[in-house]
């Protein structure tokens, strides 16, 4: 994992930009994309597991000797989804940290109400949805797997922060810069960890070249 500035973090692992590339190929069947997605979140999770509180655990092995290392305090760890295209990279990440709590955000951005804001394209976004677990002294990650505009990230990230969790982690697969500025304008101390930053939103407010609707291809 690679910084490219103060906290934003580029994992340019081979194996995930493999499963990057076959995410975006548009002949990926909808079956094979979920598979993807979540394997995607795995590896991610992985990387963003840098950046999280950890703790010192010991064990007795078969020998009868003590063992310890330093682990992800994964109790003290929340994964909020923002549904629905993050579902299957949060099952991912979960995977790696069974002690975490999950908690869950529909959101969507009003596709009708893209504007131009000086240099910026932005959305207003709905939120109709809202479970989440005590936040207060935990690690989240927040896990959505398109950051494009930043307008959904940066709202759920600012009202998540009013909790006052540990550390906010956002993990996406594909990130453009005004996605990334966004976030951390809006929550400063955030960190932003994702496999690609992608160099154009299109006049609809779409990556490119991006991977198309990644809600619409997990789930039809």
């Amino acid at each position: 994992m690679q910084a490219e500035r103060r906290n934003v973090h580029i994992v340019d692992n081979p194996v995930l930009q493999g499963i990057l590339l076959e995410l975006r190929d548009k002949r990926t069947p909808r079956h094979r994309f979920r598979e993807l997605l979540e394997t995607a979140g795995l590896l991610l999770g992985y990387e963003a597991g840098r950046l999280l509180a950890t703790r010192l655990d010991e064990v007795e092995t078969p020998l009868g000797v003590r063992a310890s290392a330093r682990r992800v305090a994964d109790e003290e760890l929340a994964v909020v989804a923002v549904l629905r295209a993050a579902l299957p990279m949060a099952m991912g990440i979960i995977k790696l940290y069974p002690r975490a709590v999950l908690g869950f955000v529909a959101a969507s951005r009003i596709e009708d109400t893209g504007r131009v804001v000086g240099d910026r394209m932005v959305f207003d976004v709905d939120t109709p949805y809202w479970k989440l677990p005590a936040l207060e002294d935990r690690d989240v990650m927040l896990v959505d797997p398109m950051l494009a505009t930043g307008s959904t990230l940066a709202r759920v990230a600012a009202r998540i922060a009013e909790q006052k969790p540990r550390r906010i982690v956002a993990v996406s697969l594909i990130a453009t810069r005004q996605g990334i500025e966004r976030v951390l304008e809006a929550v400063e101390d955030a960190h932003v960890v994702t496999a690609a930053v992608d160099p154009v939103l299109n006049e609809h407010g779409f990556i490119v070249p991006g991977l198309g609707d990644a809600g619409d291809r997990c789930f039809g």
